[in-house]
């Protein structure tokens, strides 16, 4: 069980990071003064004060709302195919 829910708390965080990594890759492409390096840089530090924060935030939540989804609904959970045999 904590397996599971530290696995959806990594991904939805590793997902959220790589979302602004992709961001920060974009905006350094669009803005890159002096140059591109630099800019990827900056950006990656400014996204880093506010995201890190955040994606600890929503995969915290992440695990959280699954949690009381497999405890109120799991009939719905089963319907969906997205519990393992394991977990039924």
């Amino acid at each position: 069980m904590f397996h599971l829910l530290l696995e959806f708390s990594l991904q939805h965080f590793l997902g959220d990071l790589l979302t602004y990594v992709a961001t920060s890759f974009q905006l350094a492409l669009a803005f890159p003064l002096p140059t591109f390096g630099a800019a990827l840089y900056k950006f990656l530090i400014i996204f880093a004060v506010t995201q890190i924060p955040l994606a600890i935030g929503e995969g915290i939540l992440t695990v959280i709302i699954w949690d009381r989804l497999k405890a109120y609904k799991p009939k719905l959970l089963k319907k969906l195919d997205v519990l393992s045999a394991k977990e039924n």
